[in-house]
């Protein structure tokens, strides 16, 4: 039975990236697919549903909204093929389920919910993923080609490529998408989880794994310590381990703010690219939501703010 006084969070992500040239129609698009998560995840939270269960479905809402580097909107490999990687991660027991290139999925967090319950393994790539999700009785494969506008833009990108393809930093978000989504959360009884789901790179090598399935560089929760989740260029993310970064700071003693902050700053010392970004719920229901990209789309509601309240800009003011 839900507790009315008690305090709950979910905050979101439809990625970090390059966007400055977006435009106005696309713009509200990505605020009507944050506010369409926010608000089933949220509803969800208020009822008293656990953590787990609204991250997964905040990032099934936009997977399956096609305005987003996930699911049916996701970008496709250099074969011209979606192959999505996807993960969750419940605090209270640190399990975790999590797919990589997996091809023509486009409900990889479902997937990845049903073999953090199912299976023994906590990550799975390929087909043998999807083998594996026929073995379960509550998992249903969905598969829809990409969307015109993603065949578009491949065929676009595929064309400039003949004359040497992009570097990595110019491959993830551009000005008609964003990155991986990601959710956070801290329910009722205090649980933190972590869901995440991608279609990675636009024009990546077939069979190419990104940030977002590995635990500790795309995502982590822990009960008592922190719900993170990273977006934007994988390569650096794994490299810098950011969210071992951010849960090493809170165990330390940082602010979620802090520490989030922080990893951010030592991933761009490091590497000279201001290219991720981060979410991040504390114990407390503190939340945390830095970027070094031009825009994050993003968004959060709570039993103190039951409003969706979406920014895609650095300084923008939320809107609700």
């Amino acid at each position: 039975m839900a507790d009315e006084s008690a305090n709950w969070t979910l905050v979101i992500h439809g990625g970090a990236g390059a966007m400055r040239d977006m435009g106005a129609a696309k713009e509200a698009k990505l605020h009507a697919g944050l506010v369409a998560a926010l608000r089933v995840g949220g509803d969800g939270l208020r009822r008293g549903e656990g953590a787990l269960w609204a991250v997964e479905a905040a990032v099934a809402a936009m997977e399956r909204s096609g305005h987003f580097n996930a699911g049916r909107g996701s970008c496709l490999n250099e074969a011209g093929a979606i192959e999505v990687d996807a993960a969750v991660m419940s605090g209270d027991d640190r399990s975790i389920g999590a797919i990589g290139a997996v091809p023509r999925l486009t409900n990889g967090v479902r997937l990845a919910a049903r073999l953090r319950r199912g299976s023994p393994h906590c990550l799975l790539v390929g087909a043998g993923a999807l083998t594996a999700g026929e073995d379960l009785p509550d998992f249903t494969a969905e598969q829809s080609p990409p969307t015109p506008q993603r065949r578009t833009r491949w065929q676009q990108m595929m064309e400039k490529a003949k004359d040497g393809k992009p570097p990595l930093a110019d491959l993830g978000g551009t000005h008609d998408e964003g990155d991986t989504v990601g959710a956070v959360a801290i329910d009722q009884a205090g649980h933190l989880a972590v869901a995440v789901s991608t279609g990675g790179l636009w024009l990546k090598t077939p069979g190419r794994v990104g940030d977002s399935p590995l635990a500790g560089a795309g995502f982590w929760a822990e009960d008592g310590v922190v719900a993170v989740c990273a977006t934007g260029t994988g390569e650096l993310i794994i490299r810098a381990g950011l969210c071992a970064e951010v849960r090493a700071s809170m165990l330390a003693g940082a602010t979620v703010k802090q520490a989030a902050a922080d990893a951010l700053d030592r991933m761009t010392a490091q590497f000279g690219l201001g290219a991720a970004g981060l979410i991040a719920i504390g114990p407390s229901g503190d939340i945390a939501t830095p970027f070094h990209t031009a825009g994050m789309g993003r968004g959060y509601v709570s039993n103190r703010q039951p409003t969706p309240t979406t920014s895609i800009w650095p300084d923008e003011r939320g809107k609700r």
